[in-house]
């Protein structure tokens, strides 16, 4: 870049990558929900409950037939997904950015100023929550390295740290990026929102 530029630059960089994580994140979710749905799926575990308790006369049941599993299941699903719709609108905003007329590019710019903190922090704590949970539907097995569910747990729990902690994310969200142009980014995000 110019000279006395190289801030801006090395923040314009910094933005791009804070999305890259929490599509990363994203990424590293869903691939532990698959493990854990495909686990859940093939895994038998426990008899069937009816009026008078578990019948041991019954074969064992999927993994996937208990309830505590299936919550399990949709929490992780819910996560992931939500992290994808929010990174999908964010790549979306990128695009935005360079086409249409100058007025709608420069809401797109606002709106991905004020989304890129979120778009990398909630993903990287949630999707990190969707591979613990990811290990407990695998049980004893979940924390051992014969299944990849451990390795994404390690893998994404550096997503929370690198390219600004929580923290960090806070801090630039609440110190300036919603205060930026006088409160026009968050503005534009809840009438998105609320249409």
């Amino acid at each position: 870049g110019e000279p006395g530029q190289g801030l801006r630059c090395m923040f314009h960089m910094m933005n791009e990558a804070r999305i890259a994580i929490g599509m990363a994140a994203t990424m590293l979710g869903l691939a532990g929900y698959e493990a854990s749905l495909d686990y859940a799926k093939t895994r038998t575990q426990g008899r069937p409950v009816g009026a008078s308790g578990k019948d041991a006369s019954q074969p064992p049941v999927r993994l996937i037939e208990h309830a505590d599993i299936k919550r399990m299941l949709m929490t992780q699903k819910a996560y992931c997904e939500g992290a994808l719709a929010l990174l999908m609108y964010c790549a979306r905003l990128v695009d935005e950015q360079h086409t249409g007329d100058a007025a709608q590019a420069d809401e797109a710019r606002l709106l991905l100023e004020v989304l890129t903190p979120v778009a990398k922090s909630w993903p990287s704590e949630n999707c990190l929550e969707a591979n613990s949970l990811a290990i407990q539907i695998h049980g004893g097995y979940g924390y051992t390295r014969d299944f990849p569910v451990e390795q994404y747990w390690r893998d994404n729990r550096l997503n929370m740290i690198h390219e600004g902690t929580h923290g960090i994310q806070a801090m630039d969200l609440l110190g300036r990026k919603v205060l930026m142009e006088g409160g026009r980014g968050l503005q534009l995000l809840a009438g998105r929102i609320n249409t």
